[in-house]
């Protein structure tokens, strides 16, 4: 049975939620002057969790 293209999985959401809210999280601090976090984050966010966002389903 082959799955409709528009359906996602629940790792996929949670993999997309978790990035979108580590890059959030890393634009605040940066904002508020962060100087450790808000690189990490932003790092960990663009180069690890989207690329995994797009490749998980």
């Amino acid at each position: 049975m082959q799955r409709s293209p528009h359906v996602t999985s629940a790792r996929a959401r949670t993999v997309r939620a978790a990035a979108a809210l580590l890059v959030a999280i890393g634009y605040v601090d940066l904002v508020r002057g962060g100087l450790v976090v808000a690189p990490l984050a932003l790092v960990a966010g663009y180069v690890i969790l989207v690329p995994a966002a797009l490749l998980a389903d």
